[in-house]
């Protein structure tokens, strides 16, 4: 009887233990199977050597391949300043041309459905595909890539010790950027609806399909930005050393920030709501503006078409006014007449008789008029006898 309630407590305490252990991603298995290996690649792959990261791919797809490649790179730079250490110097990274070969290329034949790309750290191995099970859109390959990378980045810098599922899906989907627009969108409205979840209910609220609709993964991804924020980043560089000595990541996280869990949630919180909360201000803003704007058109749109289809407007009428008695013109002034011929003529008369005038008095004077009293002359001169 004490034998079998020592192995119940037992039993129980494992239990408790796995239960407690945190969960691995789903698209970054851990493969304890020791005769797991990886698998050689397909005949007629390609393979393409680039900055310590090897591609193999089906042919089909090296022009995709080589257009992801410097996303990866740029990646991956992101994820050794956030990190705070060089990491993914030897990884190799398979594209299959097809969903269904994936499972030929790595260590696992169990492959869910909805990932795009698989991780498996220890083996230092990312497979995907062009294709994906879950939309009818190719992979891009420029975003599954670097989140299937950050999962490998993030075990490295752990060296493989636990980590809560909401850092791994978070720094992942921090790091590769997908999903950006969806996860504002989540986090805008549970800002105002006041909904979040803290950190300790991440873990349960992170769905194993179609992760990145869901609030908590929105969350996650928004958490570990502003735990690998430049102000923060130190801390969070001493919370994975603490990590990798051992420690639970939580509490080497508490103990790199020298505050409790809550506080650290608190400033994250604090963080959501300025970045969040002035959003609606600044939308109802734009919203008046736009409104004033479509109004003014709607208004001058409204004035054309009236104006178009208006009739158009009766010619003037003119004013009927009493007629005044007509003035007659003034004559116009004659034109002087030139001056007549007789007037000249008279001049010359006039002239002509007062020659003869002046004629009459030279004689007169040289013969005078008979007079009645003698008169004689002497030396031309007339003299009267007296």
């Amino acid at each position: 009887m004490k034998a079998w309630v020592l192995l119940s407590l037992a039993s129980g305490l494992v239990a408790a233990d796995a239960s407690a252990a945190p969960s691995r991603p789903h698209d970054a298995p851990t493969v304890t199977d020791p005769g797991a290996d990886v698998p050689a690649r397909p005949t007629g792959y390609l393979e393409l050597q680039e900055a310590g990261l090897t591609f193999a791919y089906h042919p089909s797809a090296h022009e995709r391949v080589r257009a992801a490649i410097p996303a990866v790179l740029r990646a991956r730079r992101t994820m050794n300043e956030l990190l705070g250490r060089e990491v993914l110097d030897a990884v190799e990274i398979r594209v299959a041309a097809v969903p269904e070969e994936v499972r030929s290329l790595g260590p696992m034949e169990d492959v869910p459905g909805y990932t795009q790309a698989l991780a498996f750290s220890k083996q230092r191995l990312v497979v995907t595909s062009l294709g994906s099970h879950r939309s009818l859109e190719p992979t891009d390959l420029g975003v599954a890539l670097p989140h299937a990378l950050a999962h490998v980045a993030l075990d490295e810098a752990l060296d493989h010790k636990p980590a809560p599922l909401w850092l791994h899906e978070g720094f992942a989907a921090h790091v590769a950027g997908e999903a950006s627009a969806i996860r504002a969108q989540a986090l805008l409205l549970a800002t105002l609806q006041r909904r979040l979840h803290g950190i300790a209910a991440l873990e349960g609220g992170l769905p194993a399909d179609a992760p990145e609709t869901s609030l908590a993964y929105a969350q996650a991804a928004d958490l570990a930005r502003f735990l690998t924020d430049k102000p923060r980043r130190a801390a969070f560089v001493g919370a994975l050393d603490r990590a990798r000595g051992g420690e639970p990541f939580e509490q080497a996280l508490a103990s790199a920030h020298e505050a409790p869990l809550a506080q650290i949630e608190l400033a994250w919180r604090e963080d959501l709501a300025r970045r969040y909360g002035f959003l609606p201000v600044f939308l109802v803003g734009i919203g008046v503006w736009v409104l004033c704007v479509l109004v003014l058109f709607a208004r001058r749109v409204l004035e054309r078409r009236r104006a178009a289809e208006a009739p158009p407007p009766p010619p003037p009428r003119k004013e009927t006014r009493p007629l005044a008695p007509e003035i007659p013109a003034p004559p116009a002034p004659r034109p002087r007449p030139a001056p007549a011929p007789l007037i000249i003529e008279r001049i010359d008369s006039f002239e002509a008789e007062r020659e003869r005038e002046r004629a009459r008095e030279d004689i007169g004077k040289t013969f005078p008029p008979e007079a009645e009293v003698p008169k004689v002359e002497h030396d031309g001169d007339w003299h009267t006898l007296h």
